[in-house]
């Protein structure tokens, strides 16, 4: 699997989390919203499970396991009800999400320096 094409589509995860859980907190206050969440993690766990591929000796023979790309993260509505007007929200998970976030995509865009540090050295050389 492609390294920066898999930390650009985590970067990608990142960023829509971002937007997903800054919408569920300005929505705290309304009535019946309820809490999107970003499933990433869970989609590339899979992914990654399901990575066993059969050689194929004829191109009429059927492919045996995946051959898909890298995923791309998917927005999930919850069900939970946390206060009485209906809202789904919790204020003090979405807070603890955002800084979690916050976490992984510095990790994320450190890790992706490196990989083009390393492209860069393997261009120029050791002197």
């Amino acid at each position: 699997m492609n390294t920066i094409g898999l930390i650009t589509s985590a970067l990608d995860a990142s960023a829509l989390r971002q937007k997903t859980i800054s919408n569920n907190i300005a929505n705290v206050d309304t009535p019946k919203f309820r809490a999107s969440r970003v499933a990433f993690e869970e989609i590339l766990q899979k992914e990654m499970n399901s990575r066993f591929s059969g050689k194929r000796t004829d191109e009429r023979h059927f492919a045996i396991g995946a051959q898909g790309g890298i995923p791309s993260a998917k927005l999930k509505q919850e069900g939970h009800i946390f206060q009485n007007s209906g809202n789904g929200v919790d204020i003090d998970y979405e807070m603890s999400q955002l800084s979690q976030n916050t976490i992984w995509y510095q990790s994320l865009t450190y890790g992706i320096n490196e990989e083009f540090n390393l492209i860069k050295t393997a261009i120029r050389g050791r002197s």
